[in-house]
């Protein structure tokens, strides 16, 4: 077990290092950030955290985000992490200096985890400090960088943490423990990536399958502490759950994903080969990746060295060999789970019967968890050649061979670079590269691609050439143990340094774009074809966006307009027409990306205004029959709207009248009408049945309904008289789910108090 001293220790330097990486963002460039152009980062992440640190300068919790998607549910959208404690200092940081302070912290938080769970094991410390080192820099990680994957780096940070906590209980530990494992969870929830949260519970549950066969000590507990722990997290972070959970069934991802589509994004056998030899099939910048799917999830990369390490680890005959053996099988089963379709008979059990497996594609995300057992193997090799446990003539001549193996392979390749055009043929008839399909048919790429993969094979051979050599003299010159894990941390960070790239906060939004908009004001919706989820940059609100809260309704009605099937309606639909029906949704203005910066298209139909009184309506039932009437000629939706059922009042012909917009934030809107004769209020914002409409003070009706319009938009029916309404945006169950988060935080607290008042001694009367 870790010492508290040695515990005290690595506080400190990841207190240090939060406060150096903290000086890091803000002597930065104020507008530069930690990630690729186009990446997630400027097309999501950047809008989102503008946003919510908005609106909590304001005093307002974000519930609803009117920017994206015509409208969709912010909080209980999960990705956006609007609960999440670590989102605090972007209330007091500039916008570009706080998202690069994010991505430091968490990768801190994810070493430092690391360092404590290998050190829990009774590791060296070097060796504990070597795992904590390595794991932001392996391949499972460290490229989400380059990707933007801000909420991906948020929830992996608290992994190394939850299976602490989870295996100090399960060895004996105290009630301290479980406390630790459930608060990390907790955090994983409030971090946003809800996959990574369910691929960490596969690996924990597995780790406890594992121990419970295996592991006579842990037999017992293995399995409850798992349960206990998750239980306490989901009471924790009630707040988040419950309302994201009930609001589930509204969105787009309600429904089991089909086949084809989850199986997208399975890890490829043959990037097995990028552990040791990461840039085999290239790289982020150039040359250029050339495998399947994105490099950032294709990514297996520990090291040639670490690979080395894993191997000394489970050839001494010492006492962590047999926990060596027990990482090394979790490990193995996550793989298995990360390849996904490609052993089809597996993928399709878990899919068909597997709880939640049907809901989630990219199941490559599972070599993250298996990556921090692999780590946790290198780093007990790392203890074997620290302690000098034993001779290590056999792992010194393992890495030998597999060196010179592995540079006369690359040598091979570099010599003949055609040998690799099996390998480029079959990458290219997956149809699962991103590169255009001709650039595989050119003699020079098929060239190009083998002398890089040989050079990328030489550099990992001569890296086992070098730690072998450097263990093979260890017992000669006892100073070179502290060499290997040295060459390890040089490897992994030159491959690091080769996946930074950076960013402009510009980049997240057109000047010119912006300039447009703020000299066209008018209270309308555009579809941003560049950065469709960057409506708040803007300052208008966007027709369109690209993540999976997007209402289903909306989803199948936009859908429609576009040609498509509502029953396959994602949230990945390629705009190709500007249709009429938009103006519902006071469409105003299209703008498409060109060679020359932007093209702009205004629509041709007027859009509705925000607020409209009708008194002529249609009862249609159905999706279908909505959607047929929606196309019919005589069709007017200024005059006449389409309900799902009876309205009361019901609307009288001939009604006037007029509507005001008093007030209007996210989340609420405040309404004045006058009416001579009982109407329909017609307000074009999107309908979800977490809205609901409160009478105000005044206002000659005491109640009222929303209901769906038009199949898409809000309805309010009105008795004749004045009004005075608001619309409130309310998550269903979040009162309650934040009483009980409240609750079980009390109970945290006192538990750790009473824990922790338990673990001291008190003095006796006699030393008094």
């Amino acid at each position: 077990m870790s010492s508290p001293e040695g515990g005290r220790i690595a506080a400190i330097v990841a207190g240090v290092m939060t406060a150096l990486a903290l000086a890091a963002a803000l002597l930065l460039p104020p507008d530069l950030l930690l990630s690729a152009p186009s990446t997630d980062m400027t097309s999501e992440f950047v809008a989102w955290r503008a946003f919510l640190a908005d609106a909590l300068r304001s005093g307002h919790l974000p519930l609803w985000n009117p920017f994206t998607y015509g409208g969709q549910p912010f909080l209980t959208a999960f990705e956006p992490a609007v609960l999440y404690p670590l989102n605090l200092p972007f209330l007091f940081l500039p916008l570009a200096p706080g998202l690069n302070f994010s991505v430091l912290l968490h990768l801190i938080i994810l070493g430092w985890g690391m360092e404590r769970w290998a050190a829990s094991r009774g590791l060296h410390p070097w060796a504990a400090a070597l795992a904590g080192l390595a794991i932001p820099f392996t391949g499972a990680v460290f490229p989400h960088l380059y990707a933007g994957h801000l909420s991906n780096l948020c929830a992996m940070a608290w992994a190394p943490w939850i299976f602490l906590g989870l295996e100090a209980w399960t060895r004996g530990g105290g009630r301290r423990a479980l406390l630790l494992a459930s608060a990390a969870i907790c955090l994983q929830i409030l971090a946003g990536q809800v996959q990574y949260v369910f691929f960490t519970a596969v690996a924990a549950g597995t780790q406890a399958i594992v121990l419970a066969a295996f592991d006579r000590e842990a037999r017992g507990r293995a399995l409850p502490s798992v349960l206990i722990a998750y239980a306490g997290a989901a009471a924790l972070a009630a707040a988040q759950l419950l309302p994201g959970l009930t609001a589930s069934v509204d969105v787009i991802r309600r429904e089991k994903l089909e086949y084809v589509f989850a199986a997208t994004f399975s890890f490829p056998p043959e990037n097995l080969i990028t552990a040791l030899a990461p840039s085999f099939f290239g790289e982020l910048q150039t040359p250029v990746y050339w495998g399947r799917f994105y490099f950032w999830e294709m990514s297996l990369f520990v090291g040639a060295s670490g690979l080395l390490l894993m191997a000394t680890a489970l050839l001494m005959r010492n006492r962590n060999r047999r926990q060596a053996n027990l990482d090394l099988l979790v490990a193995a089963l996550l793989l298995v789970i990360a390849l996904g379709v490609n052993i089809e008979p597996v993928f399709k059990l878990f899919y068909e019967f597997a709880p939640g497996f049907g809901h989630f594609r990219g199941w490559s995300k599972f070599i993250f968890p298996a990556t921090l057992f692999l780590v946790l193997v290198i780093a007990a090799g790392a203890d074997a050649v620290l302690r000098a446990q034993a001779p290590m003539r056999v792992p010194a001549r393992i890495g030998a061979l597999a060196g010179i193996a592995a540079i006369g392979t690359g040598a091979l390749l570099i010599v003949r670079p055609d040998a690799i055009a099996g390998l480029v043929r079959m990458v290219a008839e997956s149809h699962e590269s991103y590169l255009p399909a001709q650039i595989f048919s050119q003699p020079d790429f098929v060239r190009l691609a083998g002398a890089h993969a040989g050079s990328s094979l030489m550099l990992a051979g001569a890296i086992l050439l070098a730690a072998g050599t450097a263990i093979s003299l260890t017992e000669r010159w006892p100073p070179l143990r502290y060499l290997v894990p040295a060459i390890l941390l040089l490897e992994i960070l030159g491959f690091a340094e080769r996946q930074v790239a950076t960013a402009r906060l510009s980049d997240a939004m057109s000047d010119m774009l912006h300039e447009f908009v703020a000299a066209n004001a008018g209270d309308y919706r555009v579809l941003d074809l560049w950065r469709p989820n960057n409506g708040f940059l803007l300052g208008v609100p966007d027709l369109w966006g690209n993540n999976p809260a997007v209402l289903r309704r909306y989803a199948e009605f936009m859908t429609f307009s576009q040609g498509g099937d509502p029953d396959r309606a994602t949230q990945y639909l390629p705009i190709r027409r500007i249709d009429p029906l938009l103006a519902i949704l006071r469409f105003r203005y299209a703008f498409i990306p060109s060679n020359d910066g932007f093209q702009m298209l205004e629509a041709d139909t007027a859009p509705l205004p925000r607020l409209l009184l009708v008194n002529e309506w249609l009862l249609r039932d159905g999706r279908d029959a909505v959607f047929s009437a929606l196309r019919d000629p005589s069709f007017d939706p200024q005059r006449t709207a389409l309900l799902e059922s009876e309205p009361d009042p019901r609307p009288q012909s001939g009604a006037a009248g007029s509507a005001a917009l008093v007030s209007a934030s996210p989340d609420a809107l405040s309404i004045e009408v006058d009416t001579a004769q009982p109407a329909l209020l017609i307000i074009t914002d999107l309908y979800d049945s977490d809205w609901h409409v409160e009478a105000l003070p005044g206002s000659v009706q005491q109640s009222y309904r929303l209901m769906p319009a038009d199949y898409v938009l809000r309805a309010v029916p009105l008795m004749a008289g004045h009004h005075r309404l608001q619309l409130v945006y309310s998550p269903a169950r979040f009162s309650l789910g934040v009483g009980i988060s409240l609750l079980a935080w009390t109970i945290w607290l006192l538990l750790l108090v009473l824990n922790r008042s338990a673990s001291v001694p008190r003095r006796s009367a006699a030393s008094a």
